[in-house]
């Protein structure tokens, strides 16, 4: 089984145990290919996130500034992004949505005694990081409380 129909048994059985939450958490970013995860990577809007690819990118390509889409890349840069990319896919640390070795489940419709069965839940089968979602930017790490989105690997 993959980590996804892993996570999506999971969620379907807190539901079935927990029937007032049915609903209220959901699968969100699971499979991504190389190319997705390069958009994620230029959208303007997370300009914070992956600071260390992108500084590394700058420097080995000799450029000043990120291009804002991936049409802007040439065939070596693009080149480049895949070799990065792919050599962290399927990390807990790296790109853990490429190539299907996470999925992250939206619990932020969830109070705190449904994101604790939940976690609960999820973790008989996968590990679980905690994050806090808003808008564009994510923190990992964050408590029960603070959680948006259980990152499952």
């Amino acid at each position: 089984m993959s980590i996804a129909s892993d996570v999506k048994a999971l969620v379907a059985e807190f539901e079935t145990e927990n029937p007032d939450y049915k609903g209220k958490a959901y699968l969100t970013s699971g499979d991504r290919t190389w190319e997705e995860q390069l958009d994620i990577i230029l959208d303007p809007k997370r300009k914070n996130n992956y600071p260390n690819i992108k500084k590394r990118f700058l420097k080995d390509c000799g450029l000043d500034e990120l291009p804002a889409k991936r049409a802007d890349l040439d065939a070596a840069e693009l080149a480049w992004w895949k070799k990065e990319i792919m050599a962290q896919a399927g990390k807990p640390t790296g790109f853990a949505h490429v190539g299907g070795k996470a999925q992250d489940v939206s619990v932020k419709n969830l109070d705190k005694d449904g994101r604790t069965k939940l976690k609960t839940k999820l973790e008989t089968k996968v590990n679980v990081l905690m994050e806090k979602v808003t808008g564009t930017e994510s923190v990992y790490g964050v408590t029960i409380d603070a959680a948006t989105v259980f990152h499952c690997y």
